[in-house]
């Protein structure tokens, strides 16, 4: 399916997100203002795109939208953190309890896609973070709403957030690595026998989730974006 002028504008604009390229100043309560004329002037966006794209990102959930604030990104932090994996953990979990005896045919041929996708990206994408956490949230994406779409409408915000921190520079763990166990856990998911596999699946989040709080842990106290 072809992108939108919009849903292109969004994928720039998360990607400057992910990759630190964009120089936000936060207000008193920490969150940063992402304004049209700072897309337009870092990012070299006309204005339709920026206030297309940041709408989209509000409707995905990866900014916040407030009348009398205009659009803000969320700050990161240890007590962000803490708040987040705790809420990821229980919706994984929420998803993988309803399991059906197995997969759709549909979802199981998207998903196996993906996978076939991402074992074959070439070398330069893999040092690319924002190219692979589209993947990363495409196979979590592809999986959940398979299962069920209202609880994957909430949890890919969360996952959106989520990436944030995998992919931050101080945290710097690889999204690639973490793959190597998470892609056959996928493939038994949408086997004859998926329920085998749930817990696997669990492992893999709270593994993840496990060097992220060490590696956050590490680090002074206070906001980092």
């Amino acid at each position: 399916m072809k992108r939108t002028k919009a849903q292109i504008a969004m994928e720039h604009i998360w990607a400057a997100i992910l990759t630190r390229q964009l120089s936000l100043v936060p207000h008193a309560d920490g969150f940063y203002p992402m304004t049209v004329s700072i897309l337009c002037d870092q990012l070299g966006l006309t204005t339709a795109s920026a206030r297309d794209g940041l709408h989209l990102l509000a409707m995905t959930g990866r900014v916040t939208y407030q009348p009398h604030l205009g659009y803000q990104l969320a700050p990161l932090s240890k007590q962000d953190w803490h708040r987040l994996s705790i809420g990821l953990n229980g919706l994984i979990g929420a998803c993988v309890d309803r399991l059906p005896a197995r997969i759709d045919e549909q979802t199981a041929l998207t998903l196996l896609g993906l996978i076939h996708s991402i074992q074959h990206l070439p070398a330069k994408d893999y040092c690319d973070k924002a190219i692979l956490a589209h993947w990363h949230q495409q196979l979590h994406h592809t999986l959940c709403s398979g299962i069920n779409p209202y609880l994957d409408e909430a949890i890919q915000p969360i996952i959106a957030h989520h990436v944030r921190y995998l992919t931050h520079p101080d945290i710097a763990l690889d999204i690639a690595q973490s793959w190597q166990n998470l892609l056959p856990t996928l493939r038994g998911l949408v086997s004859a026998r998926p329920q085998a596999h749930t817990q696997a699946y669990q492992a893999y989040w709270q593994e993840l989730n496990s060097q992220i709080e060490d590696r956050i842990g590490k680090l002074t106290s206070g906001q980092f974006l």
